[in-house]
């Protein structure tokens, strides 16, 4: 599913770049990238520490049906990292846990432009909806152990109140705000800061309480799942012991810009082509081009 809505974006991208028609000029493609960070459980701090900010990057498509309202599709991947031993608080410090996962999303997002005909700095805001891929691993004895096919909360003890299997693919809003710089006719440069908010909390492998460590040594991966569901100095805690918060959420944030080409339909004082007019539009006073990166 999730690689048949990569293609399908890739295929739009493809198409876009390639398109010669009237209504070319209300439909663009862009790239870019930026810097990703994840708040949750494992992160405690107002402002991420810079050791746990990685990198992403994008491509989509944005179509402008009207000056104000904008429609995009977009394909992101990227890098998210945590570990207590980089916390504030000491309980987190004497946790000492740790994640790292790959995620991809695949989004539709409405941009909204509040100011018309801003033609330097063209402020906006972002909602939308994600679907991403995530895999949680940590380091041990040297090597990268994927962590939800271990139930460290005790997901695959039977008969149990612990919680069920996360799924590895999610819904998530991604929110936020932006501000397009006109460059050129053809080209604009985009900034934006966008808080993807997940609805869950396992993003980190992290959430609720330490199982049975007798029950959860039974499962099938029992013995591994218990050295990676605590690494507390005092040994493996009582049950019901907190390991996380469950009321609170995961979320995971990117800064970055990207560069929009809309193609500038020449003589044109929309910007959209000559119009309903036709030629006869392209036969009056010839007047200053402008595109929609000017709308």
């Amino acid at each position: 599913m999730f690689k048949f809505i990569t293609y399908t974006i890739s295929l739009a991208v493809i198409l876009a770049a390639t398109t010669t028609t009237d209504a070319q000029t209300r439909l663009g493609i862009f790239a870019g990238g930026g810097f990703d960070w994840y708040y949750g459980d494992m992160n405690d701090r107002v402002i991420s520490h810079p050791d746990l900010i990685k990198n992403y990057w994008t491509a989509g498509l944005l179509y402008r049906p009207g000056d104000r309202i904008h429609f995009g599709l977009s394909y992101a991947k990227g890098n998210l990292t945590s570990a207590d031993s980089l916390a504030v608080q000491d309980f987190q410090k004497r946790r000492n846990l740790h994640f790292q996962t790959e995620i991809e999303q695949a989004s539709f997002h409405i941009n909204y432009r509040p100011l018309r005909n801003a033609r330097r700095a063209i402020p906006y805001f972002i909602a939308g909806i994600s679907y991403f891929r995530f895999d949680p691993v940590a380091e041990y004895g040297g090597q990268e152990i994927r962590l939800q096919p271990l139930g460290t909360e005790g997901q695959y003890i039977d008969g149990s109140d612990n919680p069920e299997p996360y799924k590895l693919y999610r819904l998530s809003a991604p929110l936020g705000i932006g501000v397009e710089v006109p460059l050129s006719c053809s080209f604009a440069l985009r900034i934006e800061a966008i808080n993807h908010l997940t609805f869950f909390d396992f993003l980190d492998d992290l959430s609720t309480d330490y199982a049975d460590s007798t029950a959860l040594l039974a499962t099938q991966n029992g013995p591994l799942a218990f050295e990676l569901a605590s690494n507390l100095p005092d040994g493996y805690p009582a049950t019901g012991f907190k390991r996380g918060n469950e009321e609170n959420n995961d979320t995971y944030f990117f800064f970055g810009a990207t560069l929009l080409y809309t193609p500038c339909w020449k003589g044109s004082s929309t910007g959209r082509g000559p119009g309903p007019d036709g030629p006869a539009r392209l036969g009056r006073k010839k007047r200053k081009n402008t595109c929609p990166a000017y709308q």
